[in-house]
């Protein structure tokens, strides 16, 4: 598998600060966070020169890019909101097109409780999910589907089913679903050879976490090729943060 880092571990950045960072500390990939102005600039209102000059820094440096990390969801109970984030989709699969990324990370949270209006989100998600993903394929780009907030993996393989996508694929967050009752066992059972992109998070003192430990084993049990991102936020210190997660995904 391919470690790298999500833009959020150093949002202010520039994309030349970032591939140092990489380098540095021996990462092999990037993921983008956009929508929160990092530093990065690969944006939806970057110009074309913008984007032609980020894409051959990253191929200059060997340095690749795993994901353009949106907020796109299709979960709204309004049908015009639900469309214009297909449309909004159908943009950044342009921008990871231009950009050369492998995978777009898309969300399909928040769930509602009773089970008629888990059926009617899910037929939602997939709904979007369909829109786009011929789109993807044509684009080279993969759709990540996240296990994120109380999407549990359960739920996600559920909407790849409905929406008998074939570029559409996992982001694996083990923790989400851990939070929500769902042990890594059980949700790997649902996820199994349909995961393109994980997302991790080491904590900031003590051993590995389990959750962490226990998903990274098994992808590596399986012969995960995909690529594995941190995802910290806004962290005080990007540094700690990035030299702490290299060791400990060496030593295991």
């Amino acid at each position: 598998m391919q470690f790298g880092f999500m833009s959020s571990v150093c949002p202010p950045l520039t994309l030349a600060e970032l591939i140092d960072k990489a380098k540095h500390y021996n990462y092999q990939h990037l993921e983008f966070r956009v929508e929160w102005k990092h530093g990065h600039g690969v944006e939806l209102d970057a110009t074309p020169e913008q984007l032609r000059e980020a894409k051959a820094r990253l191929a200059d440096s060997g340095i690749a890019l795993s994901c353009i990390a949106t907020g796109c969801r299709f979960v709204s109970a309004d049908a015009q909101e639900r469309a214009a984030q297909v449309e909004l989709l159908k943009r950044y699969i342009g921008l990871a097109e231009t950009m050369g990324a492998q995978n777009i990370r898309i969300f399909g949270d928040p769930v509602p409780k009773t089970p008629v209006e888990v059926a009617e989100t899910l037929d939602w998600e997939a709904d979007g999910i369909r829109a786009c993903d011929e789109l993807a394929g044509e684009a080279g780009v993969a759709l990540c589907l996240e296990t994120h907030g109380n999407l549990i993996a359960s739920y996600v393989s559920e909407v790849l089913h409905r929406a008998e996508a074939q570029h559409t694929f996992v982001n694996w967050h083990a923790a989400h679903h851990v939070r929500h009752g769902q042990p890594v066992d059980v949700a790997y059972a649902h996820l199994r050879g349909k995961i393109r992109h994980a997302h991790v998070n080491f904590g900031s003192e003590g051993p590995m976490p389990d959750t962490e430990k226990d998903s990274l084993t098994l992808l590596a049990r399986d012969g995960y090729t995909g690529f594995v991102s941190i995802e910290v936020i806004n962290p005080p210190d990007s540094d700690a943060v990035l030299q702490r997660h290299a060791e400990l995904y060496n030593a295991l």
